[in-house]
């Protein structure tokens, strides 16, 4: 099969990973094609398109998320009803899905199927037809799952998570001020219009979206130098020509669209970090009666790049500090024995979760805690230090016992393992990996590996460079990184995003004195801690002192 594709002018451009078995050709228009062999009684091949929210304009915002629901409509090649006659002959999966960083069109089928799943997943990401019917329909969609959303608080926060702490377009002096509005509807209001990672990762006004606003981002991003086509479980050879076929005769990006894409690439992810207070006091209620009020608090800072070498300590971290709900179905055993689990749940009766927060990205990166707790003045000022103090204490290579330390490494193995156990998980992994490390992926033996070489002094570093501003660059070297690692460099001053969701409870309720919270634990940058003199909220006496309050609950001197 490979000789008659060559034939036909595709470029001999192609690379083996000696370590992974993974093969990668770029053909002669600037596709990428990337396969693992994995014999299966069924393969799993998609297509990624380097695109998604963090590049979306102030006229395209929301279009990728659109995008993905407007996959397997009608284009130019197959009607709805066509396509959905030819999807539900071959069976299998297709979905399509986006994030900040990327849209992943995939589908898994049996071997004899991959063509014509090929055909269907060519046609839908070469030339959509985005007609107005399907649009509304589309439209109406979003509309809904919008307004669901605003009950859906483990979706809803993180995105205003990354709208503050990426997109606060508050300034310098004034952005570690504590801002409080009423509903999270308010937090895009302090944000700019557009702002890379803070970018919505959903559509929050499908209205303004229309078929010109898709064609419009697809033009723009879907050129062959963006698109990646991946599979598990057939030969290289085959794929490369079923890709040659659907993507090969793709022309490449024109000067202008070169040039509009040079204007949202050339805008730099920048962190900003702030802190805001959503008082729900006298705001609905969620309809459903199971769900139970709570306030929800959601520390973060920025954290290394997923390029960085540092990124193997901070999923060790994030490991070690695990979390989990007060119930968990599924049995007992999953992440009992983390930090979070045996220092907060299971000391603390009223905290209804706390969690780890950590979003990955190319340039940079979010990492922190989260809690949900019963909103009460008392559960108000006893959550912060508790939150502050395992950030603290994670600082310190002291505080890591080489059992602890073990343990996280180990979970974090089996976590990693048993997930490529997935063939849709291992091709975006392949895709995501050879679209961000120049053709390459590091195999899964050499990612345990790194996480074995891991030590408390590194968890201890890295904690350092998110927690507390610390200005260095990892001293982790691998063997065979060429071209895969890049060290992170902070794109802000080192100062927390801080967004708290619930009923307060005057002006001395010790939410309102965060920011100082944080300061006294010593946590932030330096030109957050310089700047708490400043702060519009002073400490309102009901923690006293930060550090005493810590100092009581969790022994500290």
């Amino acid at each position: 099969m490979l000789s008659s594709v060559l034939r036909r002018g595709l470029s001999t451009t192609t690379s083996t990973s000696s370590t992974t078995g993974e093969r990668v050709t770029r053909l002669s228009n600037g596709v990428s094609v990337a396969s693992s062999f994995a014999p299966g009684h069924f393969v799993t091949c998609g297509v990624l398109v380097n695109a998604g929210a963090a590049l979306e304009t102030a006229a395209t915002r929301g279009a990728a998320h659109v995008l993905d629901r407007m996959a397997f409509k009608s284009t130019a090649a197959m009607p709805s009803s066509v396509m959905m006659n030819a999807i539900e002959s071959i069976g299998g999966n297709m979905l399509a899905h986006s994030s900040r960083e990327a849209i992943m069109y995939q589908s898994s089928v049996f071997p004899k199927h991959l063509p014509d799943a090929m055909a269907i997943l060519g046609s839908v990401v070469r030339e959509p037809l985005f007609l107005p019917e399907e649009l509304d329909e589309v439209k109406a969609q979003v509309a809904y799952e919008a307004d669901a959303m605003q009950w859906n608080y483990g979706s809803l926060l993180p995105e205003r998570m990354h709208q503050l702490a990426f997109g606060n377009s508050l300034s310098q002096s004034d952005r570690y001020a504590i801002q409080t509005v009423s509903h999270t509807n308010q937090i895009p209001s302090l944000c700019a219009p557009t702002s890379t990672l803070g970018n919505p990762l959903f559509c929050d006004d499908p209205s303004r979206i229309s078929s010109k606003t898709l064609k419009q981002f697809h033009k723009t991003w879907f050129t062959p130098d963006r698109i990646l086509v991946a599979g598990v479980g057939m030969p290289h050879e085959q794929l490369v020509e079923l890709a040659q076929k659907e993507f090969g005769h793709l022309p490449p990006a024109t000067p202008e669209i070169i040039a509009d894409q040079k204007a949202s690439l050339d805008v730099p992810v920048q962190y900003k970090g702030g802190i805001a207070l959503v008082d729900t006091t006298g705001q609905p209620i969620s309809p459903n009666p199971d769900d139970r009020l709570l306030t929800h608090v959601y520390i973060g800072f920025e954290a290394p790049g997923m390029l960085d070498p540092d990124v193997y300590s901070m999923a060790t971290l994030a490991s070690l500090l695990g979390g989990g709900g007060s119930f968990s179905a599924g049995g007992p055993g999953k992440g009992m024995y983390t930090r979070l689990y045996t220092e907060v749940l299971n000391r603390y009766h009223w905290v209804e979760s706390c969690n780890t927060l950590s979003y990955s990205y190319q340039p940079t990166s979010l990492f922190g805690l989260t809690a949900s707790i019963p909103p009460a003045p008392e559960t108000h000022a006893h959550i912060l230090p508790i939150l502050l103090s395992h950030l603290h204490q994670s600082t310190s290579p002291s505080s890591l016992s080489s059992t602890a330390l073990s343990r996280a490494k180990n979970q974090l193995k089996s976590n990693l393992l048993m997930s490529l156990e997935s063939r849709a998980v291992e091709l975006e992994d392949i895709a995501r990996q050879v679209t961000a490390q120049d053709g390459k992926r590091v195999s899964v033996k050499e990612m345990c590996r790194r996480v074995d070489s891991v030590t408390a002094e590194d968890v201890a570093r890295v904690a350092q460079r998110m927690f507390m501003g610390l200005d260095c660059e990892s001293p982790l070297k691998f063997e065979g990184e060429e071209g895969m690692m890049k060290d992170w460099k902070r794109t802000g001053d080192g100062g927390p995003t801080v967004l708290v969701h619930g009923p307060l409870f005057g002006e001395k309720d010790a939410m309102y004195g965060v920011d100082e919270r944080v300061r006294e634990w010593g946590l932030g940058g330096d030109l957050f801690l310089r700047s708490g003199m400043k702060g519009q909220h002073q400490s309102n006496g009901i923690l006293g002192r930060g550090r005493g309050l810590g100092s009581r609950l969790f022994g500290r001197k």
